[in-house]
């Protein structure tokens, strides 16, 4: 009963009667190539990609997968190594390079050009591979082999290039090395190896499972020594991801164990955190900022809190409290924002102080933490950006003596540095008086670019 099960299983999940084996290497020879249309589907794969990313649209940088004939000779190199082709194995090699060279190159030109050029969510990314991207590549390419020995691939092959993402890395080094920040480079470059190695290898453990016919039938040593190079590379390719995925794990558990704190110890009825972060440290204690609006905390209270930490395994760490309740919190935050917000408690005239002092207060509580969030943002995704101000400045709508009816008009001034290009300051600007404007729910913004 059990053999038949087994039998019932095995024929449900074969795949190797219905494989077409010559076709396959044919169809795999022929692709690797780059030249006709293999080049043009390249180039505007890159740029395709590299626009994506510059916009950070996950849409376009899909349709740049979809087109892109980087596959073919990373296939070429897996059947090669199975079927011990030599000469289409070098041949492979040199069109794969040729492939990744040209991408890089219109990559680089592209992002050299661009009026944007920032450090989008898409291009971060592809800079720190991690063990999982393994598992992506190698089911990938098993994925892609066993399309291409069906005499019906349609339906997979578009999947497959979505899942290896194999163009985008490659626009991204073209990025770091046009930015030149080279940490992008051999971040992006890094995850493109992986998933160039791991399809490969998957492959040619696929061919040798369907017992593609050899070219030249190897001796005992040639086999040995082909899989020794084999091992040994997928070895040394995948040990730096262990690592950067060891790294990635602790830094989510902790900051999973800070917020744990943070919401459990700090945040109460009379006690709000608007902001957290925790910064890291190389030689001293890391640091972990907390942003609060409330009932201040003594210092007795903060020596407490402080002491917990180790009850959430969170070590070597100084707490730095922030209240937003005084001027002096207010300072310390203008200092780490490097924004104005005391401009923003100061919003009613003198004359009238006594009559707002109910809009004072809402104010206070509600758009403190707005702008500290939205300056905080703006500071993250405009790094040229020195320094911001905001100010709101109030009249009153009502000319009648009893009544009293305020109007918001805020002002935003923004420092910029000399990384800004005058081409792209105008398009910047947009976005953000339009970010803004409608985070604050006003219907009149005025902004004011310093250089």
């Amino acid at each position: 009963m059990l053999t038949s099960f087994l039998n019932k299983i095995k024929k449900l999940i074969d795949i190797e009667s219905d494989a077409d084996r010559q076709s396959a290497i044919a169809q795999i020879k022929n692709d690797v190539y780059l030249r006709g249309s293999n080049i043009f589907y390249l180039i505007c794969s890159a740029l395709i990609a590299s626009v994506g990313l510059d916009v950070s649209s996950p849409a376009v940088i899909i349709g740049a997968m979809l087109i892109s004939p980087l596959m073919s000779p990373i296939l070429g190199i897996g059947l090669s190594l199975g079927i011990h082709d030599k000469e289409n194995f070098f041949i492979s090699v040199r069109e794969f390079t040729l492939s990744v060279l040209l991408g890089l190159f219109v990559s680089t030109v592209y992002f050299a050009l661009t009026p944007l050029g920032n450090s989008t969510t898409e291009i971060l990314s592809r800079i720190k591979p991690t063990a999982l991207d393994i598992i992506i590549a190698f089911f990938g390419g098993v994925a892609g082999i066993v399309a291409v020995t069906r005499s019906k691939i349609a339906s997979a092959l578009p999947g497959v290039a979505i899942a290896t993402a194999l163009m985008p890395p490659i626009c991204v080094a073209g990025f770091g090395l046009a930015s030149a920040q080279f940490e992008y480079f051999f971040g992006a470059i890094y995850l493109f190896f992986i998933n160039a190695v791991f399809i490969s290898f998957s492959s040619y453990l696929i061919v040798r499972y369907l017992k593609f016919p050899f070219k030249e039938y190897p001796d005992s040593k040639r086999l040995f020594r082909t899989k020794l190079i084999i091992t040994t590379t997928v070895i040394i390719v995948a040990v730096p991801s262990f690592f950067i995925f060891y790294g990635v794990i602790k830094d989510v558990r902790l900051n999973q164990n800070v917020e744990k704190f943070v919401k459990k110890e700090i945040q109460s009825k009379d006690l709000k955190v608007i902001e957290w972060k925790y910064i890291p440290q190389k030689d001293t204690n890391n640091i972990l900022s907390v942003y609060l609006v409330g009932k201040s905390l003594t210092v007795k209270k903060q020596d407490s809190l402080s002491s917990l930490l180790v009850n959430y395994n969170i070590e070597r760490t100084k707490i730095n409290f922030t209240q937003l309740s005084d001027d002096k919190g207010l300072e310390h935050m203008k200092g780490e924002l490097k924004t104005d917000l005391l401009s923003t408690i100061k919003i009613v005239q003198k004359s009238n102080e006594e009559q707002n002092k109910t809009i004072k207060k809402e104010i206070y509580e509600n758009d403190s933490v707005n702008l500290a969030n939205i300056i905080y943002e703006l500071k993250v995704f405009y790094p040229e950006i020195e320094e911001i101000g905001f100010t709101n400045n109030y009249i009153n709508e009502n000319m009648k003596k009893d009544t009293f009816a305020m109007k918001r008009m805020p002002i935003l001034k923004i420092q910029w540095n000399s990384k800004i290009k005058n081409s792209e300051l105008k398009l910047v600007t947009l976005k953000i008086y339009s970010i803004v404007k409608n985070k604050l729910k006003t219907d009149t913004l005025t902004l004011i670019n310093l250089n």
